[in-house]
């Protein structure tokens, strides 16, 4: 009997041992909830999910993922890109902040784009990194191995974070959203991958009138911004091709920049104004030559800060 109670508290304290290993450390932890902050005496609010695995003692990469200008926040992106399920598989925190809501509208300020945001004003790029030092007291993050991306209007915030807090951010990405912060002058060379449909008539390719009735300016060209870019990194090989197909998309890189960084872009064929790889809204069309979130990630994950 004695030998039976003996087995059955190893059994039990070998058992307790491996669910506390395969668990969050506080199991009252949620793994995905939205939040706000105050930030410029404003409200501003913002949804975590976080890895399913994950656990307090553990420092996890981090990527921002900003929404487009529109009626949606975070659900917009978090649906359309995909990225809370890619950060289940591969380990990383994700945060979608959100824009203030104006007359029924979501958006960035970000430069020269987009309403109400630009005219009111708002400090957008500091409130992203003010939610990181919030996050920071609350989550583990692995500050070396913070990111940022976004869609449209979140993209242009995204190039915004990189001019302006290039030493808090390894790597950005933009999704259909050309640069709108200028002048362009990181003091550290921050990596960028880039995605872009040729037959984008919101934030056209080529540049020019968006069909946005809302957007009154004309928009410069993707490989113009690019090549602004470029010149600042000092980059030697530009526009390289890597990969060219008439009928799916192409592959470019420039590259031999400063400290070694390099600067990437995928422009589909088909699709248009949307995530490659992603979920649509309404009838627009999406590419599936082009995976935008696992492209992405697998690019960040080359660059940490130093």
């Amino acid at each position: 009997m004695k030998k039976f109670l003996y087995l059955a508290a190893i059994f039990t304290f070998l058992a307790c041992s491996l669910a506390e290993e395969g668990s969050t450390a506080d199991p009252a932890l949620a793994l995905a909830y939205h939040d706000s902050m105050i930030f410029d005496g404003i409200e501003r609010t913002f949804f975590v999910h976080l890895p399913e695995n994950y656990r307090p003692s553990v420092s996890y990469p981090l990527i921002f993922a900003m929404h487009g200008g529109g009626a949606l926040g975070y659900e917009g992106i978090e649906a359309q890109s995909g990225l809370s399920e890619l950060s289940d598989a591969e380990n990383f925190i994700v945060v979608y902040p959100e824009g203030l809501k104006r007359l029924g509208f979501r958006t960035w300020n970000a430069g020269d784009c987009c309403p109400s945001a630009t005219l009111l004003g708002t400090d957008d790029a500091g409130f992203i990194v003010s939610l990181l030092e919030k996050l920071n007291q609350d989550l583990s993050i692995d500050n070396k191995k913070v990111y940022a991306t976004g869609f449209s209007n979140g993209g242009q915030l995204a190039y915004a974070l990189a001019n302006r807090y290039p030493h808090t951010f390894a790597a950005v990405s933009a999704v259909a959203g050309v640069l709108q912060d200028f002048p362009f002058n990181p003091v550290r060379k921050v990596p960028i991958i880039h995605f872009h449909s040729y037959q984008d008539a919101t934030a056209p390719y080529f540049g020019g009138f968006s069909d946005a009735s809302f957007i009154t300016f004309t928009f410069p060209s993707v490989d113009s911004t690019l090549m602004l870019i470029a010149k600042d990194y000092k980059c030697n090989r530009i526009k390289q091709t890597v990969f060219a197909d008439s009928a799916t998309y192409d592959f470019f890189r420039y590259s031999d920049c400063d400290t070694d960084v390099q600067i990437d872009l995928y422009v589909s064929r088909d699709g248009g104004h949307t995530w490659p790889g992603g979920q649509a809204f309404a009838t627009m069309p999406v590419t599936r030559h082009v995976d935008a979130s696992s492209l992405m990630w697998e690019f960040f994950k080359s660059y940490e800060l130093p």
